[in-house]
């Protein structure tokens, strides 16, 4: 009786392995897989994992910057003065930032989008030359704000116009932390 009870583990034991169960407890997650389809990833120049790829309007990736989870939205490299765009290759998204001084100087505030109102913290990327900063709001709520200039594509225009923002109480180098151009893979 015990040769054909261990015969019996033995078969229900290699059963169990030929339908890929490895006895590790993992389900794949680990290697960025959901319902056994992989998961598409955003990577930096240096073929480090930046974050999974995640679609809001725009496209972007989450991540933990010091504990706070934010939404980076990401776009196509542009190239000739924005007339042709890179099929492989992305950027940090930043083209737009509100700030509450006339020159687009200091810090820019965080304004609403759909990305900003989601479960994640608010959060606003500011570029300066090839350099892509996030910018991230405190844990409060936003108030009214006059913002007097609009950095615009690495132009300054005048404001004013008054929205919705939040102060920034934090701030982060994408780019010296996930250096550019950014691909998407598996």
């Amino acid at each position: 009786m015990r040769k054909v009870l261990m015969a019996a583990f033995f078969a229900l034991g290699l059963t169990t392995l030929s339908y890929g169960f490895d006895g590790s407890g993992s389900d794949g997650r680990e290697r960025g897989e959901r319902g056994g389809q992989p998961t598409l990833k955003v990577f930096d120049s240096q073929g480090k994992v930046v974050g999974p790829l995640v679609s809001y309007d725009p496209l972007g990736t989450v991540l933990n910057v010091n504990g706070v989870v934010i939404f980076a939205p990401i776009q196509r490299v542009s190239v000739n003065n924005g007339s042709q765009h890179s099929a492989s290759q992305f950027q940090w998204a930043g083209d737009i930032s509100g700030y509450p001084t006339s020159d687009c100087s200091g810090s820019p505030l965080i304004t609403p989008s759909p990305a900003a109102t989601s479960q994640v913290r608010p959060s606003q990327i500011a570029r300066q030359g090839s350099d892509a900063t996030v910018y991230i709001a405190g844990d409060t709520n936003s108030v009214p704000t006059t913002l007097m200039s609009f950095l615009i594509s690495g132009r300054c225009s005048p404001g004013p116009e008054t929205l919705e923002a939040w102060s920034p109480e934090s701030s982060y180098s994408l780019t010296q932390h996930y250096p550019e151009p950014l691909t998407i893979h598996y």
